[in-house]
């Protein structure tokens, strides 16, 4: 079976390089327009069903993608954004400008430190490999697809990874990637942007 794993289309707040967290915003048009241009080629894969988090962003790309796929949609708090806590609405810049001491902290060790008020990444990645491992179990031989975010989506590597540490910051995941986790024996992680490949 193989995961194939989308991040929401982008919104205003992704533009300007506000942190949303679990915050509900909707998509922009661009956003509106990768989705469509995702479920576009996603189409050719046969699909049985799609698990989305519940942030509107994240529902909203499900809801686009699926007008061309026609499945079964899952909705689960379990796939939302790391939780910035106080940091929430702001930009990186504004979070080193309030607490330099914490925001250097968390940049240097994100598995163990969290913003204010918020999730670790370590707290993160248990809750999404709930999800994925249950996705596994639950649809053998079957491709199934999931709606996330940037955090959610490079904690599921990690966790396949059993990495830790500030490497978090080192992936970078687009609004146009898609991931795909092939289980058989042992677990296969591909990721890319040309779509037209798939």
């Amino acid at each position: 079976m193989s995961v194939y794993i989308v991040r929401h289309g982008e919104t205003d707040w992704n533009r300007e390089g506000i942190y949303q967290g679990q915050t509900d915003t909707p998509l922009n048009e661009n956003g509106r327009k990768s989705a469509r241009d995702l479920g576009f080629i996603l189409n050719k894969i046969k699909f049985t069903s799609i698990y989305s988090s519940d942030l509107l962003r994240a529902r909203e790309t499900a809801e686009i993608i699926n007008s061309f796929l026609n499945v079964p949609i899952y909705y689960t708090e379990n796939l939302r954004e790391l939780d910035f806590g106080r940091w929430t609405g702001i930009s990186i810049w504004e979070m080193s400008e309030k607490d330099p001491e914490l925001f250097k902290r968390w940049q240097e060790d994100p598995w163990n430190v969290s913003p204010p008020g918020g999730e670790t990444f370590r707290e993160l990645t248990e809750r999404v490999m709930g999800v994925l491992e249950s996705i596994f179990e639950r649809h053998k031989n079957e491709n199934v697809l999931v709606v996330s975010h940037a955090g959610p989506i490079k904690a599921m590597i990690f966790g396949l990874l059993s990495a830790t540490g500030k490497a978090y910051w080192n992936l970078n995941i687009s609004h146009r990637a898609v991931v795909i986790i092939e289980k058989d024996t042992d677990y296969r992680i591909s990721m890319t942007e040309v779509l037209d490949n798939l």
